[in-house]
């Protein structure tokens, strides 16, 4: 089974620095822009489709992008994002949301070979998908992954799309940081991103893969999205195992604390911090539980829920099954204590329509 590879192990970094003791400096000459541009090129492709999405088309429809107009079914071959070979060069990944619900596509790769693929699996959440070639032959190799656990914000990185046409450009990391909402798990760029780079990679000062571009409509308009390569890599590892995510699930719509002038007003209560269960999966794990829509979470397992990105981190750590202990505040009834045993999340189509349901 494929797999994104892993960090070096301690053993060869010792090597490896040793090695670079040993060697004349001339030899770790820096890598030329020019070399890394000719050589993420030749792993770069177009995503496209005899069939139309079932999208919404003028958000996330390169065409749109950059002409202003659909193509018309039956007439050409539908653009839907750019794309990136992995290594080995047998799978391709690229944007989910641009995807629809398409399973069967086409690839064309740099020479201007088109080959069929099929997706083995999709996360609409962080919006990756992950294509298997059919008879990929030898044309692609694959792109390095670098760690993007050290990128830190600032750091210049390489843009790159292909959809309708080549594209590249260099920006700065703007924000590392999680926050609440769908693309809470995603860095900011400082650079506008769009539907013609979603899919593509982004590649650090020695051309190593530190994140995938993503395009967020209703993101800020100065701002690009990327999904860090960490992330990349462990969620494809359940996507080509599984073909879905494999995460614990709560079940409810979450969002941040409401003032606390509101929160007086509303309960009465010196609340302070927490975050509202805004909505609730009827058959979910949080309402099965008991847990009602205006609850407030205060704690879980004895740690202070500040942010909804606290409570995304503590799911990634929790697996399906395991029993979570929130502190819960609720108007009329006060603080008590809420035993929530986790589920698995469902598969996107089983869902509604809530981009930020945890």
């Amino acid at each position: 089974m494929y797999e994104v590879p892993m960090r070096k192990s301690y053993a060869q970094i010792t090597a490896s620095t040793i090695l670079f003791l040993l060697l004349p400096l001339k030899s770790f000459a820096q890598t030329t822009q020019a070399e890394i541009i000719a050589r993420v090129k030749k792993e770069l492709v177009t995503v496209q489709s005899q069939v139309r999405p079932d999208r919404q088309e003028q958000i996330y429809d390169p065409g749109y992008y950059f002409f202003k107009s659909l193509g018309a079914s039956g007439q050409e071959n539908f653009v839907l994002a750019s794309g990136f070979a992995l290594p080995g060069g047998t799978h391709i990944a690229t944007s989910a949301r641009a995807l629809g619900n398409l399973e069967n596509l086409e690839v064309k790769a740099d020479n201007g070979k088109i080959l069929s693929a099929k997706v083995v699996g999709s996360d609409p959440a962080l919006d990756l998908a992950i294509l298997k070639l059919n008879n990929p032959g030898k044309i692609f190799a694959g792109l390095d992954f670098g760690d993007s656990r050290l990128e830190k914000v600032g750091d210049s990185v390489g843009v790159f799309g292909r959809s309708f046409r080549f594209v590249y450009f260099k920006t700065n990391l703007a924000s590392t940081d999680s926050v609440e909402g769908p693309y809470g798990r995603h860095w900011l760029l400082a650079a506008p991103s769009n539907p013609a780079i979603a899919g593509g990679p982004i590649v650090d000062e020695r051309g190593r893969v530190v994140a995938m571009a993503v395009y967020n409509p209703n993101g800020p308009d100065h701002f690009g999205a990327a999904l860090p390569a960490n992330h990349l890599r462990e969620l494809s590892k359940d996507l080509l195992k599984f073909g879905k995510a494999k995460r614990s699930w709560l079940g409810i719509v979450p969002r941040a604390r409401a003032n606390i002038d509101q929160l007086d007003s509303i309960h009465g209560a010196d609340v302070k911090s927490g975050i509202l269960a805004e909505n609730l999966i009827v058959e979910g794990p949080a309402a099965e539980s008991g847990m009602q829509i205006g609850d407030y979470l205060l704690q879980a397992d004895g740690k202070a829920l500040k942010s909804v990105s606290d409570l995304m981190r503590l799911l990634e750590r929790k697996k399906a099954g395991e029993a979570v202990l929130f502190k819960v505040f609720r108007a009329n009834k006060g603080t008590f204590d809420l035993k929530v045993r986790l589920g698995e999340l469902p598969n996107a189509r089983e869902l509604p329509n809530a981009e930020n349901l945890l």
